[in-house]
C-alpha cells in the first residue's frame, strides 16, 4: 500500500498534466498588501455569483486573505507570464512584489492590478479548511474588462496561452 507521501506526489504528477487558469489574487488590510499566483482560480456559483481558489496554508498570503473583508482577481493575459512567475516566489515581501509594478490602490484600499484581461471584485464570502489549504470563497460585486486578450494557462511547469 502506498504511503501518503507517495499518493501527494503521484497526485502532484498527475496534476501537472492537466491545464489550469492563471490569475493574481491581491489583498490588503491595514499597512499591508501582497498578491498571489493561483492556479486553483474556478467559478462556483451563479445565484450568488460566486468565486474559487484555494491557498496553501503555510503562505504569506494565507492569514492576509483570512483578516481580509475583499480581494482582488486579477485575470493576467498572454505577455504577462512574468507578472505570474513574481507574484509566485514566495520569500518576497508584499513591497517587492508590487516594486515597479503598475497598480492602483482602490476604494478599499486593495491593489489593482493594471492592463488585465479582467478583475473580478470580491467579497470575502467563506473559507473552508481543505488539507494543508485553504479554499477562499469569494462574492462577486464587480467585474471590469480591460482589454480583449487570451488569459494564460499553467501546464507542466509552464505559462501558455491559447489561439483560437
Amino acid at each position: 500500500m502506498e504511503t501518503v507521501e507517495e499518493r501527494s506526489e503521484a497526485l502532484k504528477q498527475v496534476m501537472r498534466q492537466m491545464p489550469f487558469p492563471v490569475t493574481i489574487v491581491t489583498a490588503a488590510r491595514e499597512d499591508s498588501k501582497r498578491g498571489i499566483t493561483i492556479g486553483s482560480f474556478t467559478s462556483l456559483s451563479m445565484d450568488p455569483p460566486l468565486v474559487s481558489f484555494n491557498v496553501d496554508k503555510s503562505s504569506r498570503m494565507h492569514d492576509l486573505l483570512m483578516e481580509s473583508d475583499y480581494f482582488n482577481v486579477h485575470i493576467p493575459h498572454e505577455g504577462q507570464a512574468g507578472l505570474c512567475s513574481r507574484f509566485a516566489i514566495p520569500d518576497q515581501t508584499g513591497e517587492e512584489q508590487f516594486d515597479q509594478i503598475p497598480y492602483t490602490i482602490d476604494e478599499r484600499g486593495l491593489p489593482l492590478l493594471e492592463d488585465m484581461v479582467a478583475v473580478i471584485r470580491c467579497k470575502n464570502y467563506k473559507q473552508v479548511e481543505a488539507g494543508d489549504h485553504t479554499l477562499f470563497m469569494g462574492e462577486v460585486s464587480d467585474i471590469s474588462i480591460q482589454k480583449e486578450d487570451t488569459a494564460i494557462l499553467y501546464l507542466n511547469g509552464v505559462y501558455h496561452h491559447l489561439r483560437f
